[in-house]
């Protein structure tokens, strides 16, 4: 537990929001505002849980994986295959409004494109933060 990045945990609820506002505008149809409040707060939380699982196992990994990235790799497969699962829960979910279940399928594809592409930018300024630390501790030797 010690060993899990929290900070991506909290990240992962605010692309839960954001995932959630992308599929409100997705959807054309009047929905009440009450009811996008509320979506979109449950799919911050879905985001939540999927980012808390998703550290969770990612802490579990063994310390001979901590190249870079590998571990944002692992992270994004282990992402991508929980917020699945939890899609496919709710495909299977009895009290689910859905009519035709062929619907959700764009609706995945977007969640999992926007994990994929967050993990992608996370990955990227990851690298760029590194860049700048490299440049940053040469400038210091050379001083």
């Amino acid at each position: 537990m010690e060993n899990m990045n929290l900070a991506n945990v909290i990240k992962s609820f605010f692309l839960g929001i954001g995932i959630g506002v992308a599929l409100l505008m997705y959807n054309h149809e009047a929905v009440p505002s009450d009811v996008r409040l509320i979506s979109v707060l449950a799919s911050g939380s879905i985001g939540f849980l999927i980012g808390l699982i998703t550290e969770w196992l990612t802490a579990l990994l063994p310390i001979s994986l901590a190249k870079a990235r590998t571990y944002f790799f692992i992270n994004n497969l282990i992402a991508v295959i929980v917020a699945a699962f939890f899609m496919a829960l709710l495909m299977i979910f009895p009290g689910s409004s859905v009519d035709d279940k062929g619907e959700l399928v764009p609706v995945l594809g977007i969640v999992l494109g926007v994990i994929c592409a967050a993990n992608l930018f996370d990955y990227l300024m990851y690298r760029r933060t590194q860049r700048k630390l490299q440049s940053y501790k040469s400038q210091m030797q050379d001083n």
